[in-house]
Order: C-alpha cells, then structure tokens, then sequence
C-alpha cells in the first residue's frame, strides 16, 4: 500500500481530507485497513484471535 503523508491546517480539514481518502478507495482497499488494524491491536494487546465469546449463564426457575 502506498503512504501519503497530508498536512491539515486544522481538524476539520484533515477530517474532510481522510473521508475523501477513504471514498476513493474500493471496498477491498478498506477490508485491508480493516484487517491491518486489527492484527496491529492483536499485536499491541498481546492477544490471540479467539473468535467470539462464549456467553452463558444459570437461571434458577421457580
């Protein structure tokens, strides 16, 4: 992927500049960001890719 650097004059700038960055992108481009950020968090938080958890519990009837 190619890095583009943008230098904003202030946050609403850089906020129009990214939503116009991420519009022009196909949908597979923004599924590769996607993917890329969570295996940076995985990483970041020492955690392996456990799926969806489990949720369970008892209720007692009467």
């Amino acid at each position: 992927m190619e890095r583009i650097v943008h230098i904003a004059k202030s946050f609403e700038e850089a906020d129009e500049w990214d939503t116009q960055q991420y519009m022009a992108m196909t949908p597979e481009e923004r599924l590769d960001i996607l993917q890329r950020l969570r295996d940076e968090y995985f990483i970041f938080k020492n955690e392996s890719r456990k799926g969806f958890q489990r949720v369970y519990r008892i209720v007692k009837r009467k």
